[in-house]
């Protein structure tokens, strides 16, 4: 998938996207079929690997079923058709409870499909360059200038690329957002790790979530990607919430992963027989998403470079690609119609399109998650804090409307409207009362 670019002039393009994981794919597959003349630029070759918790929610199964990607998504990654949680109950006890997707009615996909990056994020770029863009690998872009009616994108290959508009999916790594002038200060991040294991015992059809053995707010974690084999991880959230009186020092992650993996009586038993495969590795998560931060100007950001991660679960790859999906809406709707007709120049865009583009995509995405968001950071500070927990889990294992809230809010099978009706507003906040420490 290499190519080598001329370093003799600069390559002229509608919009250069920076960064091919699934929300840089995404939007270079969306944008190139709507007649856009793209280019693709990351710093790594593919396959690559990315530390991930690997989970495809049935939210982001549905974006891939729109795009034509999810029967090859299916058909490599494994089906998981529910949840199994346990942790702290009231007095000392142990919660254990199930909950399943609904696999019924015709809302799209229903199963949370396990697939690791190494493999998800090769097969979507492959979707992508079905399509037709021009894709430049091991190419890292070291700096980003923006002129009047257009911008430039300079490379350590020499390669120089013009684009109208700038896309950057460039995830949590936040030095070039910040030496754009879109981030003033390096954002806080989350932390987690995984590590593969092969012949595990015990798995099953669903992944498991624990809240045992870990620092609170945050979970372990068990994602089967076959029969006999698990991404297993655990992560710390909220841990750079200084007004929520927690810690802003970095959690060491992989350490708190290799003694969760010898001390815990779930992975003890489990991994008693199983062979690690590859090293075990710590990620940071970006969770800071701001209704107002989607780009300025010819800039725009994408999946996790706009903070789009769940403040909960620390997922983020279903909110990447619905994010390609509005940015590419927003073109459609907004990009000078001579740019839509077959192949031809790059088109200039000026200051006003580009301007209009932006605010549209903006708004898209502020409708979407920024309720969503506001009510996860509610949900992590009040409701997960270590205090809490127990009797959390104690009144959702023995409440199956609040389990059906959790597996709907969670993974994906509600619509973003459906979380703020009065109702389920009432039974959160009979859960956030329910849960407080008498």
């Amino acid at each position: 998938m290499s190519s080598t670019p001329s370093p003799k002039l600069p390559r002229a393009f509608d919009v250069c996207i920076v960064g091919a994981g699934p929300a840089g794919s995404t939007a270079a597959y969306l944008l190139t079929r709507q007649g856009l003349s793209v280019a693709l630029i990351d710093r790594a070759r593919f396959p690559r690997d990315k530390t991930c918790g690997d989970g495809i929610t049935p939210r982001g199964a549905r974006v891939l079923a729109r795009i034509g990607a999810l029967d090859r998504v299916a058909g490599q990654g494994f089906a998981c058709r529910g949840v199994d949680i346990r942790g702290p109950g009231l007095n000392g006890s142990t919660v254990e409870f199930t909950m399943r997707f609904d696999r019924g009615g015709s809302n799209g996909p229903s199963d949370l499909i396990v697939l690791p990056r190494l493999a998800l994020d090769d097969l979507l770029l492959r979707h992508a360059l079905s399509a037709g863009p021009s894709y430049f690998d091991a190419t890292k872009v070291t700096a980003i200038e923006t002129h009047a009616t257009y911008a430039r994108v300079l490379t350590d290959t020499d390669l120089v690329v013009e684009a109208a508009t700038i896309v950057l999916a460039t995830g949590a790594e936040s030095q070039l957002l910040r030496a754009c002038g879109l981030l003033d200060k390096k954002p806080a991040v989350e932390h987690a790790a995984r590590v593969y294991f092969d012949d595990v015992q015990g798995l099953s059809d669903r992944v498991v979530l624990f809240f045992d053995g870990v620092d609170l707010p945050g979970y372990g974690w068990i994602f089967p990607t076959s029969p006999t084999s698990a991404n297993i991880g655990c992560g710390v959230f909220a841990q750079n919430d200084v007004q929520a009186g927690r810690s802003a020092k970095p959690m060491p992650q992989a350490q708190r992963l290799e003694a969760l993996i010898a001390t815990h009586p779930l992975l003890v038993k489990m991994l008693a027989h199983a062979k690690q495969d590859g090293p075990m590795r710590a990620y940071p998560l970006r969770t800071d998403f701001h209704r107002d931060f989607a780009g300025r100007n010819r800039l725009l950001v994408i999946g996790e470079a706009a903070g789009l991660v769940n403040p909960i679960t620390g997922e983020g790859i279903d909110y990447a690609l619905e994010s390609a999906e509005f940015l590419a809406s927003a073109f459609a709707q907004h990009w000078p119609k001579r740019g839509l007709d077959g192949h031809r120049e790059p088109v200039t865009l000026d200051e006003a399109a580009a301007s209009r583009i932006t605010e549209d995509y903006r708004a898209r995405l502020s409708r979407r998650f920024t309720r969503r968001f506001s009510l996860y950071r509610a949900v992590q500070r009040h409701a997960l804090a270590p205090e809490r927990t127990p009797a959390l889990l104690t009144q959702v294992a023995k409440a199956p409307a609040l389990q059906r809230l959790v597996v709907d809010g969670l993974f994906g099978r509600a619509k973003p409207s459906h979380l703020f009706r009065p109702k389920t507003m009432w039974e959160i906040a009979r859960l956030f009362a329910r849960s407080t420490p008498q």
